[in-house]
This record gives structure tokens, sequence and C-alpha cells, in this order.
């Protein structure tokens, strides 16, 4: 075998040492990247399953009365909150042209 050869094969060795320490390093990088997404999503999960649930509460018609009561001052509507359509010009004035109303 000649020296070249031998020189060439030692090269060749030298050049799939480097690049499986590589492959390996990157592979470790890679789970740990993979780990902190898994990780990521699971928490982002969580934080959607909280979100629902939250808002099936507050869309529950009991939960919306008791926030207009408490945080608006808002109740039932009373009688005389109540108009018929025909009514509406006299209350409220005519729509002009422009679909503003008038007073």
């Amino acid at each position: 075998m000649s020296k070249h050869a031998f020189l060439f094969g030692l090269a060749v060795i030298a050049v799939l040492i480097v690049s499986l320490y590589r492959a390996k390093y990157g592979a470790s990088e890679a789970r740990v990247e993979i780990s902190v997404v898994e990780d990521q999503i699971a928490d982002a999960e969580h934080r959607k399953a909280l979100l629902e649930a939250e808002l099936s509460h507050m869309i529950r018609r009991e939960w919306i009365e008791e926030y207009a009561r408490r945080e608006l001052g808002m109740g039932p509507p009373r009688a005389d909150q109540f108009i018929r359509p025909e009514d509406l010009d006299a209350r409220v004035g005519p729509v002009l042209e422009n679909g503003e109303g008038g007073q």
C-alpha cells in the first residue's frame, strides 16, 4: 500500500469521526429544542383549556345578567322603556336624508 493511499484513508477516517461527533452533538441539540417546543405546546394547551373554561362560564346567561347588574347598574327593562315603532319619530325625531336623527 502506498503512502498516499494510507494518508487518504486516515483523512477519510478523520472526516468520518468529526462528522459522527457533529451529528451526535446536533442530535443532542435537536432533542433539547424538541423538548422546549413540547413544553411550550403543553403550556399553550393548558392555557387554551383555561380560556375555554372561562369562556363557557362567561357566556352563561346568569353570569351576564349578574355582571350587568353588578358592574353596569343595569336591571330588567321597565315598561316605560318600550316603545312602538310607529311612535319612534315622535320620541327621537325623524330620520334625516344623511341617516342621522334630529331633535
